[in-house]
């Protein structure tokens, strides 16, 4: 098989997957999370004891420098993250197509198996996000490329893995033992090398004060969270089933989810692994920490594709052994084709740009409604310059359910009362607190208005009936302008409003009338987002002909 057509086919998966990292792809609420923390590290504060986390940290320490080069208020800043991950997962498929190498297989077949990662949607949605699956996922490699000559270094980079992404435990402890148990001569300095990395990682902790924190963050309140949260019906099946074009309830098929080579990665994958028991060298090793891999993550109560990242790396060595036993050239070739086709098509026309768009609109006019020094409330940290007004400020399953179980400070109108952020996003995070935390709900209907049907500011905003007077509570301290019909009246106009005073707006006219109170400077213009066009961009994607920004 010509090398040039596997380099052409590469060169196309990538450039598809490029275009649809920068205009086509919206951010996911974990890549603000892993984007908030990454900068707060650069600026010097300590995870766990000045901010919170429920992630081990090493990813964030690693980017730190590239936040100051992250520019903007809007998309643009996570975008920046996302191309200056693209780095390390080349290195990781040099890496595993160098190890692959010395395994024996084939220079084709070694291609073939990393242009199917590329063209797996299950795969590429994720690693195209800023996360840090990407390090955790080149630090394994990187032990396995390592572990032949400089098992001390490989030893310490399983170790590191764990401080990427605490997911990958399991996996971890496993390869200790294999190694142990398999490679005994290099077992030595390997465990050596594991156990020097984690004496300076805790080291770190131990420094600044913050391993008691950092403890309870990572391992008791996610342990806690998983296990007070309730258990969805089947989840590996139902993420499985996607790249099937296969979804429930109820039943359906939907032919533009179906991915052939996210099924070819399956397929061949556990054949490869399973052939691999036999042997008893490297790929024996291999084999049997990617079926620990993949039995964990069917042991997860809640599993998403990024939780498969690992799973379809490690499978690569097994694809390109599978793909060296067809015979037929001819009918791996017409197969590279066809993936390389849907791969386009996914990538260039099931994108969501709409979503992209109302996202960057919203996180920069956070910036400009919410003064420098202010806090926002919102849930998942789109406000990328504003500290948050709450302390736990990632509203997703665990801090819902261990806020419910009493573990974690609640939020409620008494606490945003004390000090009022200076803007709301109603994302899908504050949706769900407000509907579990009805006075918090009052208190914004109360006292904010939207702008957006996502960003809210202080204000007010009402229907007066003819004849009526009512007063209004500034929840913030600051100049506020009334925009209404002439024969409607106020005492707040002209003068600077302290925090909690009352003022009075008369509507003195025969009929009703509309009502705005904003911050001077912000436009009282309530707007609304496309139609089916939603800040968290979780909406399943429209075939269409996208249109670039």
């Amino acid at each position: 098989m010509s090398r040039r057509f596997l380099i052409v086919l590469t060169a196309i998966a990538a450039a598809a997957r490029l275009v649809n990292l920068l205009w086509l792809h919206p951010l996911n609420w974990d890549e603000l999370e892993y984007f908030r923390a990454t900068d707060w590290v650069r600026r010097g504060l300590v995870p766990y004891r000045d901010f919170w986390e429920h992630h081990s940290p090493l990813q964030w320490f690693v980017f730190a420098p590239f936040t100051a080069f992250a520019r903007g208020d809007g998309v643009s800043a996570v975008v920046f993250m996302r191309v200056a991950q693209i780095p390390l997962w080349i290195a990781t498929f040099v890496l595993l197509a160098r190890w692959m190498a010395k395994n024996g297989i084939a220079p084709w077949a070694r291609w073939a198996s990393i242009l199917l990662a590329l063209c797996s949607s299950l795969f590429m949605l994720a690693a195209v996000e800023y996360r840090i699956d990407a390090l955790g996922c080149f630090l394994i490699v990187l032990a396995l490329a390592l572990f032949d000559e400089h098992p001390f270094a490989a030893g310490a980079a399983i170790a590191l893995a764990g401080f990427a992404n605490i997911r990958f435990g399991p996996l971890l402890a496993c390869a200790m033992i294999a190694i142990v148990i398999a490679r005994r001569r290099r077992s030595i300095p390997a465990v050596a090398g594991a156990a020097v990395a984690t004496a300076i990682c805790v080291g770190y902790f131990v420094a600044t004060k913050s391993a008691a924190i950092a403890w309870q963050s990572v391992w008791t309140d996610n342990y806690l969270a998983d296990a007070f949260a309730p258990s969805p019906e089947h989840p590996f099946l139902h993420r499985i089933a996607v790249p099937l074009g296969i979804f429930w309830p109820p039943p359906s098929f939907r032919l533009t989810s179906f991915e052939p080579a996210t099924i070819v990665i399956f397929i061949a994958g556990t054949i490869g692994a399973i052939r691999a028991l036999r042997r008893r060298d490297s790929l024996f090793v291999l084999a049997v920490l990617q079926i620990v891999n993949v039995l964990f993550i069917v042991k997860m109560k809640y599993i998403w594709n990024y939780h498969f990242g690992a799973a379809i790396v490690l499978a690569l060595p097994f694809v390109a052994l599978e793909l060296e036993r067809i015979r037929s050239r001819r009918l791996i070739v017409a197969l590279l084709i066809l993936v390389s086709c849907v791969n386009v098509f996914a990538s260039l026309f099931r994108g969501k740009e709409a979503d992209f768009a109302y996202q960057d609109a919203i996180m920069r006019d956070v910036h400009r409604v919410a003064p420098p020094g202010t806090k926002v409330f919102d849930g998942a940290g789109w406000a990328l310059r504003r500290e948050p007004a709450y302390r736990h400020w990632f509203l997703r399953g665990i801090v819902n359910v261990l806020e419910a179980r009493g573990r974690f400070a609640r939020y409620d109108a008494a606490e945003m009362a004390g000090n009022p952020p200076a803007a709301i996003i109603t994302d899908n995070g504050v949706r769900v607190w407000l509907g579990t935390h009805r006075d918090l709900a009052a208190y914004v209907i109360e006292h904010y208005v939207p702008l957006w049907r996502d960003l809210w500011v202080p204000g007010l905003r009402r229907t007066l009936p003819p004849g009526q007077t009512i007063s209004w509570q500034a929840p913030r301290a600051g100049e506020y302008v009334l925009y209404a019909a002439p024969d409607v009246a106020w005492n707040g106009g002209g003068c600077v409003l302290r925090a909690g005073d009352v003022v009075m707006i008369a509507n003195r006219s025969t009929r009703a009338n509309e009502v705005t109170v904003v911050p001077r400077g912000i436009s009282p213009v309530y707007r609304q987002p496309p139609p089916g066009v939603d800040i968290d961009g979780t909406a399943p994607p429209v075939t269409h002909v996208p249109k670039l920004r």
